[in-house]
Formats: C-alpha cells, structure tokens, sequence
C-alpha cells in the first residue's frame, strides 16, 4: 500500500516539475566564449501580433551596425509567442519564417523551441514559448534585415506574437576583449494560483570564474515577454536580483554588504505598454559581479511574466586601481554605517 501511494504522490508531481507558474525551467546556457568583439540584443520595432489566422503574416525590422573592421560570429533570431491553440486545445504553433536583406529573401529553420504552460488544469492552459533560428549564415553585415513570420497552419491553430529578438555577436581586432554567457530558455512566473513570489523566482546562473581586476565593465540583459508592471501602481510587481539572495536579514544585512560587498536588488525593472509585450532590461553590473558563478534570479510578485533570455558580458579592461579605491571606500562608508547603527541602538537603552 506504502508503495502504491508513493507511486501516486510521484505522478502528481510531475507536472509541477515539466511546467508550472513556479521557477522550475530557468534559462541555461548555450553560448560561453572570449574574444575581441562585442555583444548586441535588439526587439528591433516589435510590437505585440494579436492572433495571427492561417497565412497571417508578421514582421520586424533590424538595423544591424558593427566596426569597419568587424566580422559577425553569431546571429540568432528568437519569435515570442503566446496563446498557441487550436479552440480551446493548447497546441504548439506552426511557422514559416524568412529573412530579408536588399531584395532577397532565404527561408530559415528552428534550431531549438522552449516551453511552458500553467501546468494545472484550467481553461485557458496555452502554450508559450521561444522558436530560436541560427541565421549566422543569414546575416553578413550591416544594413536593415527584415524577418518575417507566417501562420503556417492548415487546421485553425493560431498564436499570438509578441515580438522578435536578435542576437549579433561579432569579432573586431579594434574593439575590446569581452567574455559573455548566453542564456536561453522559456521560464512562466506567476505568483497566483497558491505560488508564492519566491516559488515564482527563476535563477539563472553563469557559470565559471571571473577575473575581477581585469573587467572594466560588465552588463546584464534580461528579456522576459509579458513581464512589466502597470505604471499606475506603486506596488512591486517583478524584483530583479544579481548575486543576491531573494531575502536578506534587515538592516545587519545592509551592512555586511556595504563592509563586505555583496549583490544587488532592483523594483519593477521590466515596463512594458499595450503595443509593446516584451519587456527588456539592461543594467550595469560591475559593483556586484562575484569571483565565480554568477547568477541573476527573476522575481514575479503578481505581474506574471514569461524570463527567455539572460545576457552576461564582461569587458575587459585594467581597472584595478578603480575597484581597490572602490572597495576602500566601500570599507570606509560601512565602519561609518556601523557606528551610526550602534550608536542608535545604544540611545534606546
């Protein structure tokens, strides 16, 4: 009997794991390289599809800028979709997608697709999910690339878009030396339906070690479809958080990351309006990069949001002489804190 209800127990839960509102399919990483060069993401003019019928045709345009002297490594295009069905089925899309560059146009094919969905039985259970294409071969320089996405289907299936992205990595003796981790995925957040903001929190790591003293500056991408608060409300909606944990110890938690250094934590850093669904954040991280293993965790607090894309790149430079100033003035600013703190809770007595 003991094993029956365990086998039981087991069945239900598997679909909290395969898919589900929760932070249980974050993002990994396909693409970890170094090389004289540069990292570029753009939405180029992507705005939000509605439901596309059978033949219905969309399309997005790039315009893609690299040094003289510059060589394109990698090109990869990712359609955002939402509300794939078939009535009231869920039921993964079906796309013909081209690209266009001064008056030729070259069909392409899907590399990967990622997915998730609500995971519990309910109206309204559709898939969302990321198609990524590797048209590296597709496209060779600059210019204005066109890519164009037709509902393929034959049987009434129909989707939504809400918008196209594209990665341009590119090699340049002239340029800096820059390390990047490239992340992919498709990762549902909701905290609804019994999931708490900290179920409904994916971590996406960046693996391997970093030479602090030689980056000059290191940013952060992250791209999450449907995730942005209403402007009108002054509740926190989403939390982005890099190398830090999503709860910390009051005030004596303050202070050891300002003695110590520590990651950081920013409220509602994804906006997006009614023709624009992708919500896309970038931010300087270099003050909270860590020695090895980073990572970023995203954090829904009832906006929901799809996270599919995580960009870490690193340039790299010598400014060791800023990070020990900083770091001194950080050591100088936290034994002043300190005392504050000390002084105050000895005022209480």
């Amino acid at each position: 009997m003991k094993k029956i209800i365990t086998v039981l127990l087991l069945i239900l839960f598997i679909p909290s794991i395969s898919a589900s509102y929760a932070g249980d399919k974050p993002p990994v990483t396909i693409i970890h390289d170094t090389h004289r060069g540069g990292v570029e993401f753009s939405l180029g003019n992507s705005t939000y599809s509605g439901a596309m019928d059978q033949n219905d045709t969309y399309t997005v345009s790039f315009d893609i800028d690299i040094p003289d002297n510059g060589k394109i490594k990698i090109a990869r295009a990712y359609s955002y979709w939402v509300w794939s069905k078939k009535g009231l089925e869920g039921i993964y899309p079906l796309m013909n997608v081209s690209i266009s560059h001064v008056g030729t146009t070259t069909q392409v094919s899907h590399s990967e697709m990622y997915t998730d969905t609500k995971g519990f039985v309910a109206r309204y259970d559709f898939f969302s999910g990321v198609d990524v294409y590797n048209v590296s071969d597709r496209i060779h320089g600059d210019g204005t690339y066109s890519i164009s996405i037709r509902n393929s289907a034959d049987d009434g299936r129909t989707f939504c878009l809400q918008g196209i992205g594209l990665l341009i990595i590119y090699e340049s003796e002239g340029s800096p030396v820059v390390e990047y981790w490239i992340n992919e995925g498709c990762d549902m957040l909701y905290a609804d339906y019994g999931i708490t903001p900290e179920m409904a929190t994916t971590t996406i790591y960046f693996k391997g070690e970093v030479d602090k003293g030689s980056v000059s500056n290191a940013s952060l991408i992250t791209i999450c479809p449907s995730g942005g608060y209403s402007q009108s409300t002054k509740q926190t909606r989403n939390k982005l958080f890099f190398n830090e944990k999503t709860s910390t110890i009051p005030i004596i938690g303050d202070i050891i990351k300002v003695l110590f250094g520590s990651g950081k934590m920013w409220k509602n850093p994804y906006i997006i309006s009614d023709s624009v669904q992708i919500a896309q954040d970038e931010r300087d991280v270099t003050n909270y990069l860590q020695h090895v293993d980073n990572f970023v965790s995203i954090q829904d607090r009832g906006d929901y949001m799809v996270s599919t894309n995580a960009l870490l790149i690193l340039e790299k430079g010598n400014n060791e002489q800023v990070s020990n100033s900083t770091r001194g003035f950080g050591l100088l600013s936290g034994i002043v804190l300190l005392l504050i703190v000390f002084a105050a809770l000895r005022s209480k007595r």
